[in-house]
């Protein structure tokens, strides 16, 4: 989830002040411009690692860079790696400080990563937020869909599913989703036709592996239906 603006008019007034005072001359965007390509480049090695799950050495780059200055986007791939390497304060912390950013999606999204498995509301209302911000964005929709069939809010699930997978329709992970919904809702017609849908249906094993995770999403729902009607002592 870099864009570089330039003011032209501010450009050149600093450019005549500058020689009107004898300092030294302005930096040209030329000579800016192999600066902002090795910046460019390490951050792309670093969601390489992210992506490869070289989370320590995605880590030790990220705070090499930071030594010559931090950026915005250098605190969200450093949230994202500490959120993968299961710090969860100091991930918390560092997205924390991007929701005023330009980074304000994916900090939201981030926030709601980490609080899946403890805080179902909590982990859904930064993931609504992410989603509100960046609403053609395929994960956010299929983790949005996700944490709301966990909790049981199937229609609202349905909706995000639904979005993502015709926002992205060869996707196999917003099929896959469906097919766990319909599962949890009991459509079996609706399983096997998605099942058989797009370049590259679900085989017996990937279905039985869906179903599978349909009861595990059952068997928590179940635990959180009993926690919650436990009288406060």
């Amino acid at each position: 989830m870099r864009r570089l603006c330039g003011l032209l008019p501010l450009l050149l007034l600093s450019a005549c002040a500058s020689q009107h005072l004898g300092g030294p001359p302005p930096v040209s965007a030329e000579s800016q411009a192999p600066h902002i390509k090795d910046e460019d480049i390490h951050a792309d090695l670093i969601r390489q690692m992210l992506n490869n799950g070289q989370y320590y050495a995605a880590l030790a780059h990220i705070q090499d860079q930071q030594r010559s200055g931090g950026s915005d986007e250098l605190t969200l791939l450093e949230a994202d790696a500490r959120s993968h390497l299961g710090q969860l304060v100091q991930a918390d912390a560092l997205y924390r400080q991007l929701l005023d950013s330009r980074y304000a999606a994916q900090a939201y999204h981030g926030l709601g990563r980490l609080y899946v498995g403890s805080d179902l509301t909590v982990a859904i209302r930064n993931l609504a937020k992410a989603v509100e911000r960046a609403p053609t964005e395929v994960d956010f929709r299929n983790d949005l869909g996700y944490a709301l069939m966990e909790a049981g809010r199937y229609t609202e699930a349905n909706l995000q599913l639904s979005t993502a997978a015709e926002l992205a329709p060869n996707q196999l992970t917003s099929r896959n989703n469906l097919i766990i919904l319909m599962i949890l809702e009991g459509h079996e017609v609706a399983v096997q036709q998605l099942a058989q849908e797009g370049a590259s249906a679900a085989t017996p094993e990937r279905l039985k592996e869906l179903r599978e995770t349909a009861q595990s999403i059952r068997d928590k729902q179940k635990v959180r239906a009993a926690q919650a009607a436990r009288p406060a002592r």
